[in-house]
């Protein structure tokens, strides 16, 4: 379907504009389909062209007829398409994928943060926590955040000492419960 066969250009005050540049502006719409494939839609092919006329007939009110329309009109076509695909809303579509293909990509992709072993790994360490007295689970929550055992120590009110012999049997235990025993058969049991 052509874009101009149904299409009435107007200026930016409302008026059609001259017919001689929508002639010039139907005459280059093959060539910006060619230079830019991604312009398929006749929506979006006709707000450019539009827009392109628009510039054009501004231009001619202000300055006179332009001498070298098409090649006038090419320019301004091919920045108003250029403005077109920078925006942000139109460069959001170009980088989404169709379902099936986001599907595709999302299978194939690494993650580190959300694998199934980290996730279990989050599990274990949970659980080994929560067997943990209150006092030792809360030092071990505390120096993940990043707090110091000086930090600590006076937030609960105790000496460093007595924080960094907490969190020491915290380790400890958190240890002997992640680690698998070794049964008298001599298998590995978790």
């Amino acid at each position: 379907m052509n874009v101009m066969r149904a299409l009435v250009l107007l200026d930016s005050n409302g008026k059609p504009i001259d017919s001689r540049i929508e002639r010039v502006l139907a005459g280059l719409i093959p060539k910006l389909r060619r230079r830019f494939p991604s312009l398929q839609d006749e929506v979006v092919l006709a707000d450019v062209v539009e827009e392109a006329g628009r510039r054009i007939a501004t231009r001619e009110e202000r300055s006179g007829p332009i001498e070298r329309l098409h090649g006038y009109a090419w320019v301004t076509v091919r920045s108003v398409a250029t403005s077109y695909l920078r925006r942000p809303a139109t460069r959001l579509m170009q980088m989404t994928l169709e379902p099936e293909a986001s599907q595709t990509c999302i299978a194939l992709a690494a993650t580190s943060y959300g694998s199934p072993e980290e996730v279990e790994r989050g599990i274990l360490l949970r659980e080994a926590l929560d067997t943990l007295p209150p006092e030792e689970r809360m030092v071990c929550v505390w120096k993940t955040a990043g707090f110091t055992s000086e930090e600590i120590a006076a937030w609960q009110g105790r000496s460093v000492g007595a924080v960094d012999t907490s969190f020491s049997r915290a380790k400890q235990r958190i240890r002997q419960a992640l680690e698998p025993t070794v049964s008298r058969a001599g298998r590995v049991r978790t």
